[in-house]
């Protein structure tokens, strides 16, 4: 296990399959499309070559369920990472990191317990263009 910062900053302990990535070629704009199936409060971090995009995903309020990432002058790795609560929104609770895998070359998802390995409770599809 690795660490990384939470949606919220703080730091924590990543799964191996946490970090999901994949490389862009210049030029491309990335439309990410979110989709969520658990009663936690779900949120993904978004990374450009290691450095953390402004933008995130999540499953409430406060993260939105689409995100696009600019076009980039050169070619870049961009990096997901799921995250959950273990309740719906609660400042009180830590993130934990969700272990993820990809689906084929643009699905990109992650189970938010160790449990059932249903792999959908976060979806996000990337597009680009």
């Amino acid at each position: 296990m690795s660490y990384q910062f939470d949606p919220e900053g703080n730091e924590s302990v990543l799964y191996p399959t946490s970090a999901l990535s994949l490389i862009i070629p210049p030029e491309q704009e990335v439309f990410l499309f979110a989709s969520f199936d658990g009663g936690w409060e779900q949120a993904v971090v978004l990374y450009l070559n290691g450095q953390r995009f402004e933008g995130q995903l999540g499953s409430y309020i406060l993260r939105p369920s689409s995100l696009v990432v600019p076009r980039q002058a050169a070619e870049y790795e961009l990096t997901l990472v799921g995250w959950h609560k273990r309740s719906s929104p609660n400042a009180a609770l830590p993130w934990v990191a969700s272990r993820g895998q990809r689906f084929g070359p643009v699905v990109f998802a992650w189970d938010d317990s160790a449990d059932d390995n249903d792999f959908r409770d976060t979806r996000i599809k990337l597009v680009t263009g």
